[in-house]
């Protein structure tokens, strides 16, 4: 399994015992206010867990734990995740609201893409957000994501982006 290292981020994926961060990272209201599943219980982060790492067995991509490097915080993830109604791995982002306007989530979301479609061996990455979420809209544009969609899934604003191997990526931060 693949950990990457950016300016400010250790990315890594994450581990049996990180079970509590993911808790407290998906069962926030205000780290989830912006995503179109809101925040989840213990039970269903847990589940979650196991999902990640499973992937990470299975497809040798997956997400990524964010810690940041010079205080060692758990900050948020960043990686890619299979489903079923996207053809693409699907980039996802998520960080703790402790660490949003400090850059770290463009920093994060650049390496995963350059690891991606480089190393990762993805020829297209997908990604989704609400259009009332402008931060992340604009993360996944200036990372180099096109929109493709305005109402993924018959949903009104769920925005659907795509970037291909061909596109530009940017380097890793």
């Amino acid at each position: 399994m693949t950990e990457l290292i950016t300016e400010r981020l250790i990315m890594r994926p994450f581990q049996a015992d990180d079970i509590n961060y993911l808790i407290h990272l998906k069962g926030s209201p205000t780290n989830m206010a912006r995503t179109t599943v809101g925040p989840i219980d213990a039970n269903a982060a847990s589940l979650q867990l196991q999902q990640y790492r499973q992937q990470w067995k299975t497809r040798r991509i997956g997400v990524w734990s964010l810690t940041h490097k010079a205080s060692g915080a758990f900050v948020g993830e960043c990686g890619f995740v299979a489903r079923d109604d996207l053809d693409d791995m699907s980039l996802r982002y998520t960080l703790c609201h402790g660490w949003w306007n400090q850059g770290l989530a463009p920093e994060s979301v650049q390496a995963a893409l350059a690891y991606g479609l480089g190393e990762g061996g993805l020829s297209h990455v997908s990604a989704l957000a609400l259009e009332t979420n402008t931060r992340s809209c604009r993360i996944l544009e200036s990372a180099g994501m096109q929109r493709i969609e305005t109402d993924f899934s018959n949903i009104p604003g769920f925005r659907h982006y795509r970037i291909s191997k061909s596109t530009e990526t940017p380097a890793v931060p």
